[in-house]
């Protein structure tokens, strides 16, 4: 089967490998839809030493089981069952695991990392996945594209559960990507009374208005941007701050814009050690409150599941580009050169 690989070498290529076997306890899915999410592309721009190679990438998916070992089928799972799967995979040992927050396992290993991943026709679902509860069966009105986008927006709910977005409060985002329009479209769902989009590319922050009605573009080539947030929240500063892009001085100026007792999700993920951008000063005379997050976890996908069931999320429209495996690097390229804000690989 053809699968989009990051191969001994370390290159990213895609290359015929074999079609896996149903072992005794997991179970076989054909994948009908794949997207490329940020990590995927940081890891075409610049590799990645989390992976163990030679190993097929890709984390987000929708799929059809065509294969059941007794093990799935004790747990209910049957072919033609439609599913997808939260695919950061945890130990079920460790203290995290036990608390509910498998996400920050202390073994944690991760489908297209560890396990062989979705970029490919056919993936085998690991019996440790099925063990976790991580994969998550589909409604009929669930269609393959939005089903493929549960994941990344249940890694920004996980950021959000933290925030405690009310009314009358202002969301400041960082980026107009995927992740930011969907943080945005949270905090509205959560009541937010004002959503301000940060984006130095205007043509990417109209979109990103078009796209989540409502929300108020404000280009980052501003002269003094904490001057603009404060005319723009009465004064006070942003509540909420999300840093939905990689562009490590943000995390600085977010402590800036925030309003005294702000709350911050550092949720973008920045090159290198990640140290020197924060103000202890800032943080202890405002009261600020700064959250990390990293992946997601199984009951949040669920969570995202229930408002595309209820029409509050509609994940397709995100979708900009289409392709096949075979041109799977036309997409990546895509996304590097044109700003495509999502690429999904169709089976």
């Amino acid at each position: 089967m053809k699968s989009f690989v990051m191969d001994e070498n370390r290159d990213l290529v895609v290359k015929e490998m074999e079609q896996p076997v149903l072992g005794k306890d997991d179970m076989i899915v054909k994948i009908k839809t794949a997207s490329i999410c940020g990590t995927d592309m940081r890891t075409f721009l610049k590799g990645s030493p989390k992976i163990d190679p030679p190993r097929i990438l890709g984390h987000e998916f929708s799929a059809e089981v065509c294969e059941v070992s007794p093990y799935a089928e004790e747990l209910g799972f049957k072919v033609g069952d439609r599913v997808t799967a939260a695919p950061a995979i945890g130990c079920g040992e460790c203290w995290s695991c036990k608390t509910g927050h498998t996400n920050m396992c202390d073994d944690l290993k991760t489908l297209g990392f560890q396990y062989e991943g979705s970029f490919a026709e056919y993936m085998a679902i690991p019996n440790q996945a099925l063990k976790m509860g991580n994969v998550i069966k589909l409604p009929d009105t669930i269609e393959d594209d939005d089903a493929t986008l549960i994941e990344p927006a249940a890694c920004a709910l996980n950021a959000q559960s933290y925030l405690n977005i009310s009314a009358d409060e202002y969301v400041v985002i960082y980026g107009s990507g995927l992740i930011g329009c969907i943080h945005a479209e949270l905090a509205m769902i959560q009541g937010a009374k004002q959503v301000i989009m940060i984006e130095p590319i205007e043509s990417r922050g109209r979109v990103a208005e078009k796209m989540v009605p409502g929300v108020k573009w404000l280009s980052s080539n501003t002269e003094n941007m904490a001057e603009e947030i404060t005319k723009l929240t009465e004064g006070r500063g942003a509540d909420v701050v999300i840093t939905a892009t990689s562009y490590a001085p943000v995390h600085t100026e977010a402590q800036v814009i925030a309003a005294k007792r702000g709350r911050i999700s550092l949720f973008g993920g920045i090159a290198g050690d990640g140290k020197g951008y924060l103000d202890s000063n800032l943080i202890h005379y405002k009261e600020l409150q700064i959250f990390g997050v990293h992946a997601t976890t199984v009951d949040f996908m669920n969570e995202i599941k229930e408002y595309i069931l209820a029409g509050k999320l509609d994940l397709k429209k995100y979708i900009e580009k289409e392709v096949v495996i075979d041109d799977i690097l036309e997409g990546f390229e895509s996304i590097r050169d044109e700003g495509t804000m999502k690429v999904v690989i169709h089976f």
